[in-house]
């Protein structure tokens, strides 16, 4: 039965939609009201496809006119499309930097800053920013008139922290909020985030009231918006209560319900909570199946290379912002200067300023470069990173490990899992580290040649030389900085080999530098099939330590270098760099 209350917003959008159509002239009255329809209509029917469009022509109506208030509100309401219904929010980001910077520099739009902060926090928050997320929603609890959506959000915070009581007690504040002005949409919205932290945090019997709560609303009210999300958090619930086939249902519709809304994010959520459904049935084949599908999205929905074109398009605006604030500055030194020379002193501030400026320009260019470089340190860091935790891997391996679980090899099984565990947790680890020891690094390839000689049936040997004078426990270098080409000669090089393949990794010292080999007797570059259909993935890694060499040549003033040698039977890769000292 539909309410009174959605029955009433229905009413004020068909009214509202019937006035623009009888207005006459395209002036900032016509804006205000396609800006109060969207407001009130496009959370409802987030599945069309005409908003972006109908968002654009306001956008160019309020350019035209010179509309401030049209311009900034148009841009956030095509960050919210991009955001909320396509799932992108790089380019959601750069919607909403447009509309806060038209903010900024309007003082009478001031209030409007609070929804377009919330959105570029809620970015941060989905990429796992949660700090930098948190910091932000804590600054707008000073404006009173949007508590409820600001506490809801910090209670999300808490909740991914793993901070349960923090998350329940701004939840309830959020509702207590919401019930104020009775926002049907706030409140079951929010019952539903407050069950499934409870749940979490052990109150069961609370979670599970709140959840059904929720879920009412939902039916009583149709609100489709937030159908999709309350059936991912009550089909966790229901799990935690142990009522399967109630956690299968929400579970099972939330993915169907989700085709139209094409939200990763979701998708995710509900796969996740699928393979612990069909564990708790034993049903192990589908849950694999399922928990394997949720990796690869999670990959996709939460990666380095999004997070570092997030952080990017943030310094981008931050840099964006300085430079409009120096090019008033210098205007306004132009003025001082023009009013010096009339009064008699021109030639004395003009030589003044102009040091000054050259001053200024001189810093502003040193500090371009090192924020220049400082990006391309986070840059190949993290896509180090991304080489070492490779999806494909990662996938292969629980492949393997499944087909170990099918077999009833468990002690293989076993094994295996131990391995990969180790190698994940070390990468990670070490993730934050430019260096470690040797030692250290030798450890981690090892278990990484290990994994990879179980998976591929002990179809190659390795050995790993280090020189006499070299001492493993003292000398400090970038972490798996050769794993990259040991993946190359594994998968272009041996696979295709019809012997035994061997592959040698050596450390010498020449020079004061440590060279650092991979050796390996497979088809070679020229000969290898796969090196014409996976020539990306080959140029990446050499990319990615190429950079990484270039970095530390920056910073210490050294010359460490890559080669390549084509030999007669396979390849030989060198990597040179300066030796450091742990102590």
């Amino acid at each position: 039965m539909t309410s009174l209350f959605c029955f009433s917003q229905n009413a004020v959008i068909d009214s509202l939609d019937r006035v623009i159509k009888n207005h006459k002239s395209e002036d900032t009255t016509y804006v205000n009201l396609r800006i109060s329809y969207v407001a009130k209509k496009m959370f409802l029917t987030p599945s069309d496809t005409t908003w972006t469009d109908y968002n654009r022509k306001t956008l160019e109506i309020s350019k035209r006119l010179k509309y401030a208030k049209g311009i900034a509100l148009s841009y956030n309401s095509l960050g919210i499309i991009q955001h909320y219904f396509l799932s992108d929010p790089l380019e959601a980001l750069d919607y909403y930097q447009e509309s806060y910077a038209i903010i900024e520099n309007e003082p009478t739009l001031k209030k409007y800053a609070v929804g377009v902060l919330t959105n570029i926090g809620l970015i941060n928050y989905e990429q796992q920013e949660y700090d930098k997320s948190l910091k932000t929603f804590k600054t707008l609890l000073e404006y009173p008139d949007y508590r409820t959506n600001t506490l809801f959000n910090i209670g999300n915070i808490y909740g991914h922290k793993k901070q349960l009581d923090s998350s329940i007690y701004y939840y309830k504040g959020a509702i207590f909020e919401a019930e104020k002005s009775n926002n049907i949409m706030h409140i079951a919205n929010i019952k539903s985030n407050l069950g499934l932290v409870q749940s979490t945090a052990g109150y069961l019997n609370e979670g599970l009231k709140n959840t059904t709560e929720s879920l009412a609303l939902v039916e009583e009210n149709n609100l489709e918006m937030l159908r999709v999300s309350a059936y991912v958090n009550a089909a966790e619930v229901y799990l935690k209560n142990d009522n399967i086939e109630k956690a299968e249902y929400y579970a099972t519709n939330s993915l169907k319900l989700n085709e139209a809304l094409n939200s990763l994010a979701t998708k995710n959520s509900a796969l996740e909570t699928l393979a612990h459904v069909y564990e708790r049935k034993g049903d192990y084949k589908n849950a694999l199946s399922h928990y394997k599908e949720h990796i690869i999205i999670k990959d996709s929905v939460i990666n380095a290379d999004r997070k570092l074109e997030i952080s990017r398009k943030e310094i981008q605006y931050e840099a964006d912002k300085d430079r409009a604030i120096a090019q008033v500055e210098i205007a306004r030194q132009k003025s001082i200067k023009n009013a010096s020379i009339i009064g008699g002193s021109g030639l004395i501030a003009a030589s003044l300023i102009g040091f000054i400026l050259y001053r200024r320009k001189q810093e502003a260019v040193t500090k371009t470069k090192e924020a220049e470089f400082n990006a391309k340190v986070s840059d190949t860091e993290l896509k180090a990173l991304r080489s070492q935790m490779n999806p494909h891997f990662i996938f292969n391996s629980l492949n393997s490990i499944g087909d170990y679980i099918l077999k009833n090899d468990t002690q293989s099984a076993s094994d295996y899992l131990g391995k990969f565990a180790k190698l994940m947790r070390l990468t990670l680890e070490n993730s934050e580290k430019s260096e470690i020891l040797l030692s250290e690094d030798i450890s981690l390839l090892k278990t990484y040649l290990d994994i990879e000689r179980k998976r591929f049936e002990n179809r190659f040997d390795y050995r790993i030389e280090v020189d006499n004078t070299l001492d493993a426990d003292n000398i400090l270098i970038p972490p798996m900085i050769l794993q990259p080409f040991l993946e190359n000669s594994i998968i272009h090089g041996l696979n295709k080999n019809t012997e035994k393949g061997q592959i040698i990794i050596s450390f010498k010292d020449q020079n004061n530098m440590i060279v650092c080999s991979v050796d390996d007797n497979g088809v070679g570059r020229q000969n290898s099939e796969s090196a014409t259909s996976n020539t990306s993935n080959t140029s990446m890694g050499i990319a990615i330590t190429k950079s990484r060499i270039d970095i530390i040549n920056k910073l210490k003033n050294t010359n460490g270098d890559l080669k390549i040698i084509d030999k007669a039977k396979g390849t030989r890769v060198e990597v040179s760099l300066p030796i450091q000292f742990a102590y």
